[in-house]
C-alpha cells in the first residue's frame, strides 16, 4: 500500500493523487476580497439652479468654442478670481499661445492673467520668495483649489517664455 510520502517521493508509483479545489486545499486560509469602490454620487442641483441655468441657455443659446474662444477680449475680461474655473481659463490662455510659440501673446495673456491674481511677478527675489514659499508648503497637488498653485504655475510659464524670447 502507498502513502501520500510514497506519492510525492515516486511520480512514477501510478497513483494519481486526487484534486482538491483551490477554497479546499488550506482551511485555514483566510480568501481577501478586495474592497470595492463606492461610486461617486454627483451633487444634485437644485431646482432653482436648474431653471436659472436653462433661462440662462434660453437667453444666450448654446456655448460655441471657436480657435480663439480662450483668448476673447470680452471673456477674458469678465473673468473672477474667486473661481477656479476662471483662473485655470486664464492659465489655459497662457499655456496654449505659449505651446503655439506666440511668445508676444504669452506675455500678453500673462500680464492680464497677473492682473486677475493681484500679483506682479516681475521682481526676480518676490518671484523665488513665492516659489520657494510654495514649495515648503508642501501644496503639490494639481488639484489644488488654492490661487498659490495657480501663480506658481503662471510664474514658470512666464520664465519659460522669458527665457525663448531671450529678455
Amino acid at each position: 500500500m502507498s502513502t501520500d510520502q510514497d506519492i510525492i517521493l515516486n511520480p512514477n508509483s501510478g497513483h494519481l493523487p486526487e484534486c482538491q479545489s483551490i477554497n479546499e486545499s488550506n482551511a485555514n486560509r483566510q480568501d481577501t476580497k478586495q474592497k470595492t469602490k463606492s461610486k461617486k454620487v454627483r451633487k444634485e442641483q437644485s431646482d432653482d439652479d436648474y431653471i436659472l441655468q436653462k433661462l440662462q441657455f434660453y437667453s444666450t443659446g448654446p456655448t460655441l468654442n471657436t480657435d480663439d474662444w480662450l483668448y476673447d477680449p470680452e471673456g477674458l475680461d469678465q473673468l473672477d478670481n474667486s473661481k477656479k474655473t476662471d483662473r485655470v481659463k486664464m492659465l489655459h490662455a497662457c499655456e496654449k499661445s505659449y505651446y503655439q510659440k506666440d511668445y508676444n501673446k504669452c506675455l500678453e495673456m500673462i500680464r492680464k492673467a497677473e492682473s486677475l491674481f493681484g500679483v506682479q511677478l516681475d521682481n526676480e527675489e518676490d518671484n523665488e520668495d513665492i516659489k520657494s514659499d510654495f514649495e515648503s508648503s508642501g501644496k503639490k497637488t494639481r488639484k489644488s483649489a488654492k490661487v498659490d498653485r495657480h501663480i506658481v504655475e503662471l510664474l514658470h510659464i512666464k520664465e519659460r517664455c522669458l527665457e525663448k524670447l531671450n529678455i
